[in-house]
């Protein structure tokens, strides 16, 4: 295949392949293990995603950053619990199955792992305005299946104690950490402690970052539920792929069919979760 100007692959780890995209005044990264962006930013700025510096770049292992795929299943499998946590994409290999170039944008599709019939694809459109991902599942098999996935997007922020998020105001939720069924405030929301929510709503969020002066706009599509996570101090020590401070420097907003909003597909259909990230000024 050929690759458009400014679009190259390049060695990640052992075994482990790249995406390379450098336009005009922004550059990205997406990782065929997992099929997951690691990275996007525009010259000059702060990066879009928080990615890491102590995570494992091996087949069988998830990347800790980026926009992890969370995909047939959302949390633990709902029958076997001897199966990955967040399904199997975010541990396999992807492929790339086209790319081409309009302009300033890249566009870039990968073919996912198959799951007992179920088969996922990846398109992402990064260009200067910002990034596009929709992850697309089609069931191949001759039944119907439950599909719940993520877009699972660790977002890079100045200081979590600089971050709000509005568009969640009034919104049924599943405290997770609390294992409660709650409404969110009517207020902004801001992370206290540990935060692991299901938010059902199928509206804009807005990640306004006062420290970086700027708003994310995450704009989902086929998705009523929204993912919202950040293990504070005491959880985050006990992970080994990340700094024991380093949860002061990412949110996680993913844009989901988890919990109530997992979807049922009829043989030969199709479902696209996805999402739209580009950047305003704020303040």
């Amino acid at each position: 295949m050929s690759h458009p100007q400014g679009m190259s692959l390049a060695e990640l780890a052992p075994g482990v392949e790249q995406i390379l995209l450098a336009g005009d005044g922004f550059s990205a990264r997406i990782a065929l293990l997992g099929g997951q962006l690691l990275d996007y930013r525009r010259d000059g700025e702060a990066p879009l995603l928080y990615l890491s510096p102590q995570t494992a770049y091996q087949p069988g292992k998830a990347i800790r950053g980026g926009v992890p795929v969370c995909w047939p299943w959302f949390g633990a499998h709902p029958s076997d619990s001897g199966l990955p946590a967040h399904g199997v994409a975010r541990q396999q290999l992807w492929r790339l199955a086209d790319a081409r170039r309009d302009g300033e944008v890249f566009h870039v599709k990968l073919n996912g792992p198959r799951h007992e019939g179920l088969a996922a694809e990846l398109s992402f459109r990064i260009g200067p305005d910002g990034v596009d991902i929709a992850l697309a599942t089609v069931n191949q098999g001759e039944s119907a299946q439950t599909v719940s996935a993520a877009l699972h997007s660790y977002f890079a922020v100045s200081d979590i104690d600089d971050i709000e998020l509005l568009g969640l105001e009034n919104a049924p939720a599943h405290d997770k950490v609390a294992d409660a069924r709650i409404v969110l405030p009517s207020t902004p929301f801001r992370f206290d402690g540990e935060v692991d929510q299901i938010a059902y709503t199928s509206q804009g969020i807005t990640l306004r970052d006062a420290g970086w002066k700027r708003d994310l706009l995450i704009r989902p599509e086929g998705s009523a539920s929204a993912v919202v996570w950040n293990p504070a101090p005491a959880k985050a020590k006990k992970l080994a792929d990340l700094p024991d401070a380093d949860w002061r420097r990412f949110v996680c907003v993913e844009t989901a069919n988890a919990g109530d909003d997992a979807r049922e597909l009829a043989p030969g259909s199709t479902h696209i979760l996805a999402c739209r990230l580009h950047f305003s000024r704020s303040g």
